[in-house]
This record gives structure tokens, sequence and C-alpha cells, in this order.
């Protein structure tokens, strides 16, 4: 297929610097509107297919910066997500339809548009039932997916700093992300999952409303960032599991610490934690009580 991308430009713009990485800021919309007629209605393109529009986009975000974020739209371009049965019991109107249309397209662009300036890394609430809910839920998901689903908490639910914003729009921001949510129920969460996935954000949500700001717009939700290993499906809470090692397993630690030490260890010291950890459980499902038990009695006997 061969198209002159100029001719579907319409414009650039700034907007408000965000992004915790520098490496990751976006400061620049670059907006292409590929629709099949002009505005007089003559024909000027054929409706892409999925992988066209696929190329297409490809071909354009190659030529900007990290720092662009390039929005797509228009009548041409193939829709990237298969449509499934909505989770509504009665028939949509008209109206209802076309408005349900509208936000699709939107939460559709956002699947492409995270891809680029967004981790697919889970995002977690410290609700470790709904945590697990969701990270099951997208385990197979695709990365792009999954970065939509995890910035639903991200930047919907549990932003850090509200400064930006009026508590009325934080709320609205709040109530955006369950549509978000919704979204991604009917078209890329299986059946399975479907109901706890949407449980489970309602909980997050919950916790999001409930959350208070400082005088510097920090927001506070009442919970401590969880520590959690594995991953999916297999996701397991665990307190301390560093401290769990060391009195449970004094040569695993041992060859831990020699792992942190080395240059560039740190990543390979995660991994051989979290695989000690599922290993350990394994052979003994009780090691975590033991050691609950343990550091209970020895916090115990420093108070006597």
């Amino acid at each position: 297929m061969s198209l002159n991308y100029n001719q579907f430009y319409q414009g650039t713009q700034q907007i408000q610097n965000y992004g915790s990485d520098m490496a990751l800021k976006k400061d620049t919309l670059v907006k292409y509107e590929f629709s099949t007629t002009d505005k007089d209605g003559n024909k000027v393109m054929d409706k892409m297919s999925k992988e066209e529009t696929i190329q297409v986009m490809n071909d354009i975000t190659a030529q900007y910066g990290d720092n662009v974020i390039v929005e797509f739209s228009g009548d041409g371009l193939a829709a990237l997500a298969d449509f499934k049965k909505g989770i509504m019991d009665r028939p949509l109107s008209q109206e209802e339809l076309e408005e349900k249309a509208a936000k699709d397209a939107a939460f559709q662009k956002d699947i492409i548009h995270f891809d680029r300036s967004v981790s697919y890394l889970p995002e977690y609430s410290g609700i470790f039932s709904a945590d697990k809910a969701v990270a099951a839920a997208v385990e197979k998901s695709s990365k792009k997916e999954q970065a939509y689903v995890y910035n639903i908490i991200r930047q919907n639910f549990l932003i850090e700093n509200s400064s930006s914003m009026t508590e009325e729009e934080r709320q609205a921001n709040i109530s955006l992300g369950m549509e978000k949510a919704e979204y991604a129920a009917e078209n890329f969460i299986s059946d399975g999952n479907r109901k706890s996935f949407l449980t489970a954000m309602e909980s997050i949500a919950k916790l999001a409303r409930a959350g208070k700001s400082d005088s510097n717009g920090n927001m506070d939700y009442g919970v401590n960032k969880p520590s959690y290993l594995g991953h999916g499906s297999s996701l397991v809470y665990t307190t301390n599991t560093v401290d769990m090692m060391r009195r449970m397993d004094s040569s695993a630690y041992e060859e831990f610490q020699k792992i942190g030490s080395r240059k560039d260890g740190a990543l390979d010291a995660l991994k051989y934690l979290s695989d000690w950890y599922i290993s350990a459980v394994k052979k003994n499902p009780s090691i975590v009580d033991i050691y609950e038990r343990r550091s209970e009695q020895y916090v115990s006997a420093l108070r006597n």
C-alpha cells in the first residue's frame, strides 16, 4: 500500500509534560486523520486492513522522538481490537451504541499509544486479592493490553500527586478509569476472568476515591506498597522475604549476598530471591507461617 502520509497530517500541539522518567517525558502531540473521503465527500482512500493500519502507524511513529505521542483517527483505519459481546444484559439504543463506539475508539487509541510511552510492568494497589485478580486477568494479554490496564491504576486510580487537578477532577478521572476497565473487560479480558477483573478494579477504584492529599498534592491511600513475588496467577504475597531467607536458609542467603554484590547484579539477585521463594514454598508450604511465628517470638523476647 502506498500513501502520502503528509496529506493526512492534522497538526502538532504542545501538551503538559508528564512521566516520571526523564527519558520517557512526553511534551508533544502530533495528529493524523486517515479518512476515506475528503471534506467534499470525494473518495481519497480505501479502508485499510489491520496489517496495513499497523504498518502505517509504525512508519509514522518511527519518524518522531520518544517525547512525542502520535494520535491516529479516521474511518480509514482498521480497529485493532475485535468486538466482543458486551457485558450489559439489555440491548443498547442507537444513541448509546454511538456513544459507546466513540468511547471504545478513544480507549483503543490509548492501547495503541501506551506501548511507546509507558511500561507494561505491573502496578499494584496493596490489596492482594485485587492485585492478583488483575495480574491473572492480563497474564496472557499482549504487552500493549497489559500497559493499558496497569496505566488505569497508575494514571486514573492511584496517581502519586494531584496538585494539577481539583478533587472533583480527580474523582472524575477515577470514574473514567472504571470506564476504561469495562472496555478492557469487553475487548480482551477472557470470559473466565472478566467478573473477578471488574470486581478487583472496582476495589482499587474505591481505595482511590478514599485517598487524601497533603498540602503539596502528594496522595496517601492508607495502604503500604506491597511486596509480591511471582507474576500473573502465580502472584504471592510476602513480607520481608530477604529476612526470611536469612533466618530460614543461611546458605541461600550467603549466595544471594554474593550475587547482589556483583556489578550490575541487582536483577540477578532479585531473580534468585524469587526462584528461592517459589522453590521453598513448594518444598514446605508452611515455611512462611514458621518464619512469622519465629519472628513474633523474637520480638516478644525483646520486649520481656
